[in-house]
């Protein structure tokens, strides 16, 4: 048999050069691989090793406060269900041919992540929000307003999806709902229904207050794994809040002050005795929050979820030490 002539050869890589459907890998093993992602192997204790592990304490202590039972409900079996129909009758599903953008971001977060991807819903709302949602009755989502496609650029967008999968992923749906109960400030999301008819406790209250602040540095390293720069966080995040970013818990700055936050991670960044960690009382939780989170570049469990970083060439921090550190960081600041 006479081989293939250079021509031929030629020919058969100009088409596959023209024609993108040839390049798709649809092996069984590719599609096998990509349908069957599991973190487990990023499980410690119950708890995702990137999740700080205040946010997961706090939520073990909520199930032990009195009230905390029957709000839950309420937010499981009525708020969360409502705004779901709602959503899904009301919003138009991101894909490959409406809002190809935005599923292509989703897709990498949720690559990185190794989470099966969530639906995401497209809501006419000129307010920048993002916001997740899952329960028994339909599957884990993201819903996006258009007022935040319009606001923010595809690195940001990265970022904001990315810490929405974290919330997923986290288990953080129910007690965020429940943090809406509270009527912490009037930017605050409201959702459709409000099903529960009590008064939420003091105890409940503050401790929800707490909870928010460590959840946030969760979902932030859950967004800083997404990025393809992660070293990018602290300058994305004080730029999302100044061009006029509101979060689902309501909160809103102007003047975030970057460089201040710059000067004060530098001094403690390299600090190895956790005592001597600490920041100035009068920054705000939220530039508090961005210091916190910027230690997490130094973390090892940053470079176990991206392997493809380069790693520093000098010594990296242990989860747990990451950990002490954002608690210090962070500190007793009643509000969020």
């Amino acid at each position: 048999m006479m081989a293939d002539s250079p021509v031929t050869e030629n020919n058969a890589a100009a088409q596959q050069e023209q024609n993108p459907l040839l390049k798709i890998d649809t092996s069984f093993r590719t599609y096998l691989n990509v349908y069957t992602r599991s973190f487990e192997n990023h499980v410690v204790g119950g708890s995702l090793d990137y999740a700080l592990d205040s946010d997961f304490a706090l939520r073990q202590k909520l199930s032990g406060i009195l009230g905390w039972g029957r709000l839950y409900r309420a937010v499981t079996t009525g708020d969360i269900s409502a705004e779901g129909r709602d959503c899904y009758m009301n919003c138009v599903q991101a894909g490959n041919l409406k809002y190809p953008e935005v599923y292509d971001i989703l897709k990498k977060c949720t690559e990185r992540l190794e989470l099966n991807p969530p639906i995401v819903l497209i809501k006419e709302d000129g307010e920048p929000r993002i916001y997740s949602l899952t329960s028994e009755t339909f599957e884990p989502s993201l819903v996006i307003s258009t007022g935040l496609l319009e606001l923010c650029n595809k690195e940001e967008l990265q970022f904001l999806i990315g810490c929405e999968c974290g919330r997923l992923q986290n288990n953080h749906t129910a007690f965020s709902f429940a943090f809406t109960y509270l009527n912490y400030n009037s930017f605050g999301y409201k959702p459709k229904e409000r099903t529960y008819k009590s008064t939420v406790g003091s105890q409940l209250a503050r401790t929800l207050l707490e909870w928010v602040k460590y959840a946030d540095l969760t979902t932030d390293r859950a967004g800083m794994i997404c990025l393809d720069e992660p070293k990018h966080y602290g300058k994305l995040i004080c730029d999302l809040f100044e061009k006029g970013y509101t979060d689902f818990y309501g909160r809103k700055t102007e003047k975030m002050g970057f460089e201040q936050i710059l000067e004060v991670y530098e001094k403690i960044k390299d600090e190895k005795d956790p005592r001597r960690v600490n920041v100035e009382k009068t920054l705000a939780p939220i530039q508090k929050r961005v210091i916190a989170g910027m230690d997490f570049l130094d973390c090892v469990t940053l470079y176990k979820w991206r392997m493809d970083l380069k790693r520093p060439d000098y010594q990296l921090r242990s989860q747990q030490m990451a950990d002490i550190r954002c608690n210090l960081i962070m500190g007793s600041d009643t509000e969020v």
